[in-house]
């Protein structure tokens, strides 16, 4: 199976407590080095939104729609305001796909960015389904919109692009279309982006997923002075899924009876640019590859697979991965329930935070203190419809670890390159 093909309020409440009440250390900490607090600012049963009038968010509750939203990726901004997206992959008819979180009434409620309009999938204009984003040191907000949403056989005409937005005002800045020849309208799977603001280029991972047969990943480089983009890497083992290593997480198959195949996930630069980092979710395996190889047009993929260090095992698939100030890279692990650090001169593998609150750990964010924000979603519950959304229990979390003004490593350190 491929990403195309599956496409109470006392719960909520009791969640509500939850992420007030809770406050976990989930960590595998070597002698003497200081132990990171774990803290669960906002979760929920149910993705619930802000919505203007009552009548909108029963008719939301009365169709079940928060079976089809799960919470995905977020970002952490200057003001330390928190925003998430929740891509339209298994139903256009979510609420809104890129979203502030607040907290109201002592619940956490996601409200649209920038607007209700804006983020209207049936104006050719508007936010379509976004899942991966990222915000820069202006504060504004680089949008991946996958232009696709679930049902559609591929995407609408000018929907796959990248938005800017000045997170300050609200107001649209800058947008990127996205061709064709880069990103099939067929089979692209814009998962996520990284920006090099002093180069003025974007890398974007494209996990295929939706292709036919096995997966056409790659990596697209976003000229961001000129507009123009190309693909690297395409479909290539680097980028694709690792056949020899089906998804499993937390000890059970990812979807029942079929593969989940994914490839190229989470893409990150080292702090000064130099080095591009991208995670595979069906496999095990983290790469990396310096940026002036990329950014060599006269080079062909061949040429830029020699260059490619890894795999780094981690010992399960991947989603997130972000890169710290020490230039430490952060990885989730899905099928161990982890986050983990990759030393980035040892390659060494230790694990920061694990337990049953991380079951498929998404994707993870900076704020300005250092410390690490990561979302949790239990999403191959939420693909398969295997998610209970009335227990007490929440299936979505964002949480925030303290790693220390150093950003030490933790845990035991596993293997490197293989």
């Amino acid at each position: 199976m491929n990403l195309r093909q599956f496409a109470s309020s006392a719960a909520w409440s009791a969640v509500s407590l939850f992420a007030l009440l809770s406050a976990t250390t989930l960590a595998l900490a070597q002698p003497g080095a200081p132990l990171p607090t774990v803290e669960v600012r906002h979760a929920w049963t149910r993705t619930q939104w802000d919505f203007p009038t009552p009548l909108q968010a029963d008719a939301y509750n009365a169709a079940r729609l928060y079976t089809k939203a799960p919470l995905y990726g977020i970002k952490v901004d200057r003001r330390g305001r928190v925003f998430a997206s929740v891509a339209r992959i298994l139903d256009p008819r979510v609420p809104a796909t890129l979203n502030l979180v607040v907290t109201k009434n002592g619940q956490s409620v996601l409200q649209p960015f920038p607007t209700w309009e804006a983020n209207d999938a049936t104006r050719p204009e508007g936010l379509r389904s976004v899942l991966g984003f990222t915000i820069d040191s202006h504060n504004r907000l680089w949008a991946l919109d996958m232009g696709y949403t679930g049902g559609e056989t591929r995407a609408a005409a000018g929907g796959q692009k990248v938005v800017v937005f000045d997170l300050d005002s609200g107001r649209e800045l800058r947008r990127f279309a996205l061709p064709d020849a880069v990103a099939d309208p067929a089979t692209s799977f814009l998962n996520d982006i990284a920006l090099d603001e002093r180069r003025q280029v974007a890398y974007l991972s494209d996990s295929g997923s939706r292709a036919e047969g096995g997966v056409a990943g790659g990596i697209i480089v976003l000229d961001l002075k000129t507009g123009a983009a190309r693909r690297v890497l395409d479909r290539s083992p680097l980028t694709g899924d690792d056949p020899e290593r089906p998804l499993q997480v937390n000890g059970e198959p990812a979807l029942p009876g079929v593969a989940l195949k994914v490839g190229v996930n989470g893409i990150a630069l080292s702090p000064d640019g130099q080095r591009l980092y991208w995670s595979i979710t069906t496999g095990d395996a983290v790469y990396r590859v310096e940026t002036r190889h990329l950014l060599d047009g006269a080079l062909r993929d061949a040429d830029i697979a020699k260059r490619v260090t890894g795999p780094i095992r981690i010992g399960g698939g991947s989603d997130g991965i972000a890169v710290g100030r020490d230039g430490a890279v952060y990885a989730t692990n899905v099928t161990l329930s982890r986050v983990q650090r990759i030393d980035p001169r040892s390659l060494a593998v230790s694990t920061v935070a694990e337990g049953p609150e991380w079951i498929w750990p998404d994707t993870m964010a900076f704020d300005h203190e250092g410390a690490l924000w990561v979302s949790t979603n239990h999403l191959n519950h939420a693909f398969s419809g295997r998610m209970d959304f009335d227990k007490a229990e929440p299936n979505f979390r964002i949480m925030r670890i303290r790693l220390g003004s150093k950003q030490t490593a933790l845990g035991r350190a596993g293997n490197p390159v293989n």
